[in-house]
């Protein structure tokens, strides 16, 4: 007779095997156990939206660990370039918020110590690489025969043309869209949105005929305004009828009067969109200052009294203005004011024209500084509550500077300047009429490197 598995001497081999492997098994599982036990939690993945880290605030790096973890504190965290984060943790998820928008085309390095197994009390160390791109900023270039719409990076002299058509007044973009106004030689404007997909372009119908000035568009939503001016003045109208006109692009095409409540127009002498938000503050008569949202039938805000509006923060918090005493930085959020004294620069007091606050709390401005012999100089410079910096002055204080912005991280500033007053010719333009010698020169503000220089001007970052 043959064996057979209930055979004893079948069944002593096979129960021998069996034990083998289940104790291989168990002696592999043990191993794991114990290097999870030394090694501690590590990382598996991690998230962030590069594109949306260098241009606003409180944005996440989100560490997802191999295990749940305890609570960690921001003193555990060390980032590379230093960057100001807070910290909050879930079940094995660590989210990492860098209090302000991070530099461009820089490799961040993100280490946590002391991480700590909620189940096991072996810490360990975890770290995340990444490196940040860079944005590609769109400038206005008015030539012969049509002006141009260019985007170039901050580095080397490509360019691109992206739309041109003749007679641009001005332009601005939101997501994957151009808002671009133009006017001809009776100043009559007409605007238009352009796709940078394919390049259609759709033309928006204005009220009447009449000038287009100050177009804007909300970096918080696709939200565009612009003042408009009928070529017929309307008698009685405050300011001839000339209005502040906003289009909510999610919501249609239909325009509707900035500041109209119950039938009655709030006139609006000047107006800027508060960055990151649907917001704008505003001017009417007699220098009251109002926040509105940019919708239909909003309410305004009173905000005091001034005279200037001189810039706001690309953090939205904080404007600077300017009163029959002098500089004052306004709170958007509960409306505090606190004085602003320039630091001296070079020794001399300067004369402030636009200025706005940096991310870091410096303040960076256009200013006046009265010359050994009796002239006045226009430069840029950085105040950080101390001491004045000279950022950047035209070439032997020949030319002029127009006008700046800063870039969404505080990295940057992009400056207009008239090279050679003597050599300035106007370009005969009936909306925004600027030297045909404009140049915007794109400035590191903690080196005063020029990385950059375009022949043109409304640079959008």
């Amino acid at each position: 007779m043959s064996p057979t598995s209930s055979d004893p001497e079948t069944r002593s081999p096979f129960r021998r095997v069996f034990l083998a492997v289940v104790g291989a098994l168990v002696l592999l599982c043990g191993v794991f156990l114990a290097i999870a036990y030394l090694q501690g939690p590590k990382l598996s993945d991690a998230q962030i939206d590069l594109v949306s880290a260098i241009a606003q605030p409180d944005q996440q790096l989100r560490l997802f660990l191999n295990q749940q973890i305890d609570d960690i504190d921001p003193d555990q965290i060390t980032v590379t370039p230093a960057t100001a984060v807070s910290v909050s943790t879930s079940g094995d998820l660590v989210a990492v918020q860098f209090d302000t928008p991070l530099r461009y085309d820089t490799e961040y390095t993100v280490r946590i110590d002391g991480v700590r197994s909620a189940a096991l009390p072996q810490s360990s160390t975890v770290e995340h690489r990444f490196t940040t791109g860079a944005p590609s900023p769109l400038y206005l270039d008015r030539g012969t025969p049509n002006d141009a719409i260019v985007r170039v990076g901050l580095k080397g002299s490509e360019r691109e043309v992206i739309f041109e058509t003749p007679g641009i007044g001005a332009f601005a973009a939101t997501g994957q869209v151009l808002v671009v106004s133009t006017v001809d030689a009776e100043g009559i404007s007409r605007l238009m949105l352009v796709s940078l997909a394919d390049g259609a372009v759709e033309e928006l119908r204005l009220p009447e005929e009449g000038t287009v000035t100050d177009l804007a568009v909300s970096d918080a939503g696709p939200i565009i305004a612009f003042t408009f001016t009928p070529s017929a003045p309307v008698d009685g109208e405050v300011f001839g009828g000339r209005r502040v006109l906003a289009m909510n692009l999610e919501q249609g095409r239909t325009l509707f009067t900035v500041g109209e409540l119950g039938g009655e127009v709030f006139p609006i002498s000047s107006w800027r969109f508060v960055p990151g938000a649907r917001s704008m503050v505003v001017q009417g008569t007699e220098d009251t200052t109002f926040l509105l949202d940019a919708a239909p039938e909003a309410v305004p805000v009173p905000i005091g009294r001034f005279t200037d509006i001189l810039g706001i923060s690309r953090d939205g918090s904080t404007m600077s203005a300017s009163d029959a005493l002098g500089g004052v930085l306004v709170s958007l959020e509960d409306g505090e004011t606190e004085r602003f004294e320039p630091s001296l620069i070079e020794g001399s007091s300067p004369f402030l024209g636009e200025v706005e606050v940096l991310p870091d709390g410096d303040v960076i401005e256009k200013a006046a500084l009265q010359t050994t012999e009796g002239r006045f100089l226009v430069v840029m410079a950085v105040d950080d509550g101390e001491t004045g910096r000279v950022l950047y002055q035209t070439p032997a204080q020949a030319g002029s500077i127009e006008n700046f912005r800063v870039s969404p991280n505080g990295q940057f500033v992009a400056v207009e300047v008239v090279p050679v007053i003597a050599d300035a010719v106007s370009d005969g333009y009936l909306v925004d009429q600027r030297s045909t010698t404009i140049t915007t020169v794109i400035v590191e503000i903690e080196t005063g490197l020029i990385v950059r220089s375009v022949e043109g001007f409304g640079l959008l970052w």
